[in-house]
């Protein structure tokens, strides 16, 4: 009971952040990652897990490959959607291979839970992003327009509040990559599959894609609302969308 208490006492206190968590995107190093853990009783738990969980991340970083996969109903009434999944994959060698590391990262304590930050190959962070701030009260631009370019994919992760403010970045973080597949898997095509003598049709379209060295752009959280929003980005030469796979449900 004393421990709830105290979280939720924790929760209620104006929240403040490391710029490099906030702006990430502007790190300069080829790749870095962001790992959390629960603020548990042990301090050295906490870091710990962090800790593991940015290299681990890392890993994430470097590849994963996302299959995707989505089904329509389709009647004379209209279309309906039936509904979505997706899977992640990672090369479980490297990822295993990251909990043995001890490479030096760097951690902040957030109000109840713990943040890490990983990256490829050493980097000093500027004392400017070792700053704490409060989040920011403007929203920025990239959260009604997703910024495009010529060479790169960007997809903007939304999440509501959760009762555990970790779980809402990370599920953020999960909607965006899952946004940047479908850009790469842009060439998805419905296969259409008439039920006889019914009139109706099911069109399911499933790919899988690969995506290398993305990166989290940018955070920011309307407190307001309790909407939180995750930036990220990647190469759209490391966006491999080319191993599509057709079905019908």
């Amino acid at each position: 009971m004393l421990m709830v208490l105290l979280v939720a006492t924790l929760s209620a206190q104006p929240q403040s952040y490391p710029r490099w968590f906030l702006e990430q995107g502007t790190l300069l190093c080829k790749l870095s990652a962001v790992g959390y853990s629960p603020l548990w009783l042990s301090k050295d738990s906490s870091l710990a897990q962090a800790a593991r969980d940015a290299r681990g991340n890392l890993v994430r970083q470097r590849e994963t490959v996302v299959e995707l996969g989505q089904a329509f109903w389709t009647t004379e009434a209209g279309t309906s959607w039936m509904g979505g999944e997706f899977k992640l994959s990672i090369d479980s060698s490297a990822y295993l291979k990251s909990l043995r590391d001890a490479s030096a990262v760097t951690v902040c304590f957030c109000s109840d839970f713990v943040i890490a930050l990983a990256s490829d190959g050493a980097s000093e962070l500027p004392d400017l992003m070792k700053e704490t701030v409060r989040m920011p009260k403007d929203e920025p631009g990239w959260v009604r327009e997703t910024p495009s370019d010529a060479t790169r994919y960007y997809s903007v992760g939304v999440s509501p509040r959760y009762f555990y403010e970790m779980s809402s970045w990370m599920s953020a973080e999960r909607m965006a990559l899952i946004g940047l597949a479908k850009a790469g898997g842009d060439s998805l095509a419905a296969i259409e599959k008439s039920a006889a003598g019914s009139g109706q049709e099911v069109l399911s379209e499933e790919a899988t894609v690969a995506i290398h060295y993305y990166q989290v752009n940018a955070r920011w959280c309307d407190e307001a609302n309790g909407v939180f929003y995750v930036l990220m980005s990647a190469e759209k030469d490391d966006v491999n969308g080319s191993s599509v796979r057709y079905g019908t449900r």
